[in-house]
């Protein structure tokens, strides 16, 4: 069985060649209204331009998400990663209840329990909310970071570079390089300026 990834957050690779584009697919889920996750955008661009594919959706969208994901993973598309940032932290762990995975959060706005396909978690949380370990887990150790520096707060932690990079070595690790030479998607306006 493939590993899956969900995710909130990560960065800093190396690539295959550019005629070459990784497998899996990456899936960002934007908090409240789609409004305040802008930082979303900016990692969905670095991932692309590294030839991974990486599509945004609203956090309202998981179930469905979910439905289509687990059909690539029968399919050998794999291995799925989730983000989400704040609501879409929260929609991240509802998806992967419906499938095989890895999760990462970012800012969850509500403590989570990691449910019992799940084999790892890592919350980046600037509050209170943690993500328990649930019954029946297979989570070792659920690692909750805190990211307390002044800049970062739960408007912002999907925008920090630091964690795009931590991320993307996670993604890195499980999916395997990108490209080489950096693509851009036809049309697409170009990401919010990321925080430090």
């Amino acid at each position: 069985m493939r590993r899956s990834l969900l995710f909130a957050f990560a960065f800093g690779l190396s690539a295959l060649p550019s005629n070459v584009q990784a497998s899996g697919h990456i899936y960002l889920l934007r908090g409240l209204a789609g409004i305040f996750s802008t930082g979303l955008d900016v990692i969905d661009e670095k991932l692309v331009q590294r030839g991974y594919t990486a599509t945004i959706h609203g956090h309202l969208d998981y179930e469905a998400l979910a439905t289509e994901a687990a059909r690539l993973q029968k399919r050998g598309k794999g291995p799925i990663i989730i983000m989400g940032h704040s609501l879409g932290a929260d929609a991240a762990i509802f998806m992967a209840e419906k499938m095989k995975t890895l999760v990462v959060t970012f800012g969850p706005t509500i403590n989570l329990t990691a449910p019992s396909n799940v084999s790892r978690v890592i919350n980046y949380y600037t509050g209170n909310t943690l993500v328990a370990k649930g019954p029946g887990s297979r989570v070792r150790f659920p690692t909750s970071i805190s990211t307390r520096p002044p800049d970062i707060n739960h408007l912002n932690v999907e925008k920090s570079n630091r964690l795009h990079a931590s991320v993307v070595s996670k993604i890195q690790t499980i999916i395997g390089h990108g490209r080489t030479s950096p693509i851009t998607r036809q049309g697409r306006a170009s990401p919010a300026a990321a925080v430090q």
